[in-house]
């Protein structure tokens, strides 16, 4: 006998059941993703601002305002990989990436000659 053939009871306490582990299991998903909007603008040979913070796990939307006279990237390594994205002159771009763990994750600009183009990314606990 399985539990759709037992009597109603039965089946009334399978689907509480199943409601109370749904609900755990939802309790556990902690709070809600936190996310921020950071804009850094490059210019030649800079960023500004190049030091940057965000919170560990945050959903993190990185602006990249080119406001400079030729193209300009930014790459950030991250402990999953190099994110990179680019923006021709006059052109915003966004970078969007979950917050890793407490450290700091240097980005800098990949075009050749933009080697002095670099910053950092704070994450706190």
């Amino acid at each position: 006998m399985n539990v759709f053939t037992q009597p109603l009871p039965h089946r009334i306490v399978f689907a509480a059941g199943l409601i109370a582990i749904a609900l755990a299991l939802l309790s556990a998903c902690g709070e809600p993703l936190r996310e921020r909007t950071i804009e850094v603008t490059a210019t030649e040979m800079r960023f500004d601002p190049n030091r940057i913070e965000a919170q560990t796990g945050e959903q993190v939307f990185l602006r990249l305002r080119n406001r400079g006279q030729v193209a300009h990237s930014l790459t950030i390594e991250l402990p999953a990989g190099d994110r990179t994205v680019s923006a021709d002159p006059g052109v915003d771009a966004i970078l969007a990436f979950r917050a890793p763990v407490p450290g700091e994750y240097r980005f800098y600009c990949r075009i050749p000659g933009h080697e002095a183009q670099q910053g950092v990314l704070v994450v706190l606990p």
